[in-house]
């Protein structure tokens, strides 16, 4: 169990990461990333393997780099107007890594706001945190949607 100070900024950092992403602020989202970091959407409840089994996502830091850039662009159409979300994180629980990092596991609820319609997203976030500084870079974050093997529109806005 950690440290009630590590686990605390822990649960900070995860909030300003959802605070990054409902204001829009894709780029500063983005630098919560390692260079080699990965953004994961597995396909099917319980998936291991991002890389032979096909993944609703599977993002490293280049692509991700490219989806920011997409959201930022002013003609994308697919995004007029621009989705709004709402990101709620709990249960946050975290422990020391083997690798001297942080595995951390949290429940998430996503409310994506787009003209008149909503959609709500909701399941558990996984991440491989480590440290940088006095706060932490992703190493990896898993979103595994409650509903991951369902029928999903594309998703511009991360989860």
């Amino acid at each position: 169990m950690l440290d009630y100070q590590t686990q605390r900024q822990i649960e900070l950092f995860l909030f300003e990461e959802a605070r990054l992403l409902d204001d829009g602020d894709f780029q500063g989202w983005l630098k919560l990333y390692e260079p080699q970091g990965i953004y994961w959407m597995p396909s099917q409840p319980g998936q291991t393997d991002p890389l032979n089994v096909a993944s609703i996502i599977y993002e490293d830091h280049g692509i991700l780099s490219i989806r920011v850039q997409r959201l930022l662009e002013e003609r994308a159409l697919v995004l007029t107007p621009m989705p709004r979300t709402t990101h709620l994180v709990s249960n946050i629980v975290a422990r020391t890594a083997e690798d001297g990092g942080f595995a951390v596991e949290a429940a998430f609820v996503c409310v994506v706001h787009q003209d008149v319609k909503q959609k709500l997203y909701s399941g558990r976030h996984a991440y491989e945190l480590v440290r940088n500084g006095d706060t932490f870079r992703i190493k990896l974050k898993r979103v595994s949607l409650m509903n991951c093997d369902g029928v999903h529109t594309p998703m511009a806005i991360p989860l």
